[in-house]
């Protein structure tokens, strides 16, 4: 893996389908999938119930489908795909780019290929990448309001 991924390369939190009102939390590391649970009910027979946690290694949690389930059932399909992706050691790299260096790497990107990258990517789809950069040649320079998806040009 990487050595430059952050410890916590996911995290998100929960409230279990109604009627229940209890909390989750899906907290992804470098080697664990931490699974957390927090049982919240007015019945008196639920008031003493403590938290709970599931740890499992990436490989374990591929092969547990209870807990995978679980986890579509709280955080949704797309989140578990996600989860299931990272654990198989594929990860968006692109995503977890600076935006400076996002910028300076797209500054040598003809505008075609920077309409298709804003296809791809949904941080680039949301105009999420904000900056100025400019490589040495100084022939693009990309001002905070960066993409247009709708229209697939760029915003100078």
């Amino acid at each position: 893996m990487a050595s430059w991924l952050p410890e916590t390369l996911f995290e998100t939190v929960g409230q279990g389908p109604p009627p229940s009102k209890d909390y989750y939390q899906l907290l992804v590391t470098r080697s664990q999938v931490i699974y957390r649970w927090w049982k919240i009910s007015l019945r008196s027979e639920y008031r003493s119930t403590k938290p709970g946690e599931a740890k499992e290694t990436h490989e374990d949690f591929l092969e547990n489908s209870h807990l995978q389930g679980q986890t579509a059932l709280i955080f949704g399909a797309r989140i578990l795909d996600y989860v299931i992706n990272l654990c198989k050691g594929k990860f968006d790299f692109l995503e977890r780019l600076s935006d400076d260096l996002l910028l300076n790497i797209i500054s040598y990107l003809d505008l075609e290929d920077i309409a298709r990258l804003c296809q791809t990517s949904h941080r680039f789809a949301k105009n999420e990448v904000h900056g100025r950069s400019q490589h040495s040649h100084g022939a693009l320079a990309l001002p905070p309001a960066t993409l247009c998806p709708a229209r697939d040009i760029l915003h100078v």
